[in-house]
C-alpha cells in the first residue's frame, strides 16, 4: 500500500459519519485521486517550466482536463503509472503546440475542421465513456452527451476564430480535443489493456 493510500484511509476514517451514503473506501478513493492529481499538477508545471513549454502545456492540460471531466476516457489501473503516462502526454502536447509550423490560414481552417469532424464522430459513437467516474444512469449520460457536444461545438468555433488572432491557441484547442477523442475510442481501451497485461507478465 502506497503512502497516498495510507493517508487517504486515515483521512477517510475521520470524515466518514454514521448514515453517510458513501463508504470509507469510496471516500478514501476520492481523496487518493485528489492527492495524486495535486502531485501530478505540481510535477507537470515544474517539468513544463524547466523545458520552456510552460504556457503551452498549461493551456493544453486545462483544455484536455475540461473535456475529460465530461466525457471520461481510458485510464491505466495503476494510479502512478497513469499519472506518469498523463505527464508525458501533457508535456508532449505542450511541446507539439510550441513547435507546430505556422500554416497558411486556409490550411489551418481545413486542419481544424477535419480534426473536429473526426472528434465529433468519435464523441457521437463513444462519449461519455462507460469507464468514467460518473453516475451512469441514462438521464445523466444524456446530459453528459449534451454538455460534451456543446463543448465540442464551442471549441471548434473558437479554434476557427482564433486562427487569425492566436494561431497557437487555436492549435492547442484542436490538438487537446482530438487527443481526448482518441482516448475515448475502444481501440485505446484495448491497447491499454494489452499493455497492462504485457507489463504484468513481465518481459
Amino acid at each position: 500500500m502506497g503512502w497516498t493510500r495510507k493517508v487517504s484511509n486515515r483521512i477517510a476514517k475521520r470524515l466518514t459519519m454514521e448514515g453517510s451514503p458513501y463508504t470509507a473506501g469510496q471516500i478514501s478513493h476520492g481523496i487518493e485521486i485528489f492527492l495524486l492529481n495535486l502531485i501530478n499538477a505540481a510535477v507537470l508545471l515544474l517539468a513544463a517550466w524547466l523545458l520552456g513549454i510552460f504556457p503551452e502545456t498549461l493551456c493544453f492540460a486545462l483544455i484536455l482536463f475540461l473535456h475529460r471531466v465530461i466525457t471520461g476516457g481510458v485510464h491505466l489501473k495503476n494510479p502512478w503509472t497513469c499519472l506518469i503516462a498523463g505527464l508525458l502526454i501533457m508535456l508532449g502536447g505542450g511541446y507539439l503546440v510550441k513547435h507546430v509550423p505556422l500554416l497558411p490560414p486556409a490550411a489551418a481552417y481545413a486542419l481544424i475542421l477535419l480534426t473536429f469532424g473526426t472528434a465529433f464522430v468519435i464523441y457521437y459513437r463513444h462519449a461519455p465513456a462507460a469507464h468514467s467516474y460518473v453516475n451512469y444512469q441514462p438521464s445523466v449520460r444524456q446530459t453528459s452527451r449534451k454538455i460534451a457536444f456543446s463543448l465540442l461545438g464551442c471549441a471548434c468555433f473558437l479554434s476557427l476564430v482564433l486562427v487569425e488572432f492566436s494561431y497557437r491557441l487555436a492549435i492547442t484547442y484542436t490538438l487537446a480535443v482530438f487527443l481526448q477523442s482518441l482516448l475515448l475510442h475502444p481501440v485505446a481501451f484495448r491497447l491499454v489493456a494489452r499493455l497492462e497485461k504485457t507489463f504484468s507478465k513481465g518481459w
